[in-house]
C-alpha cells in the first residue's frame, strides 16, 4: 500500500514546477510594478510642473486646494500585505470622513455666536 520511489519523484518534480512557476510569476509582478512606478513618478513630475505654472499665473487658491478624493486609489504593495490581517481601503476613507465632520462642527460652533438669532415675535394674522 505504500507509495513507490517512481510516484514520490513524479510528484516532487511537479511541486517543484509549480513552485518554479510561482516565483517567475512573482518576479514578473515585482517588474511590472517598477514599471509601473517609474511612469507614475514621470506623471508626478509632470503634474508639478504644471501646478508650478499655474501658480505663478495668479492662480493661488485654487492650487493651495487639495482634494483627497482625486488622488488614485493603489493596491497595497504584496510585500507588505501581511497573511492575517489587511487595511480596508474604506477604513482610511472612513476615518478622513470622522475626521472632517469633528473638523466642520468645531468650525460650526465657532461661528455660531457670530451668527444672528432666530426671530422670537409672532406673526401678525391678516384679518378681513
Amino acid at each position: 500500500m505504500g507509495l513507490t520511489d517512481e510516484e514520490i519523484a513524479k510528484v516532487k518534480d511537479e511541486w517543484e514546477e509549480k513552485q518554479r512557476k510561482k516565483e517567475n510569476e512573482k518576479e514578473k509582478e515585482k517588474e511590472k510594478e517598477k514599471e509601473t512606478e517609474g511612469e507614475k513618478d514621470k506623471g508626478r513630475n509632470d503634474s508639478d510642473a504644471s501646478k508650478e505654472k499655474e501658480s505663478n499665473r495668479g492662480n493661488s487658491k485654487s492650487s493651495k486646494i487639495a482634494t483627497p478624493l482625486s488622488t488614485p486609489k493603489t493596491p497595497p504593495s504584496p510585500a507588505m500585505a501581511h497573511e492575517r490581517f489587511a487595511l480596508h481601503r474604506d477604513f482610511f476613507a472612513m476615518r478622513q470622513a470622522e475626521h472632517r465632520k469633528r473638523r466642520q462642527a468645531a468650525q460650526a460652533k465657532n461661528l455660531a455666536p457670530r451668527l444672528p438669532g432666530a426671530p422670537s415675535g409672532t406673526l401678525a394674522e391678516d384679518k378681513y
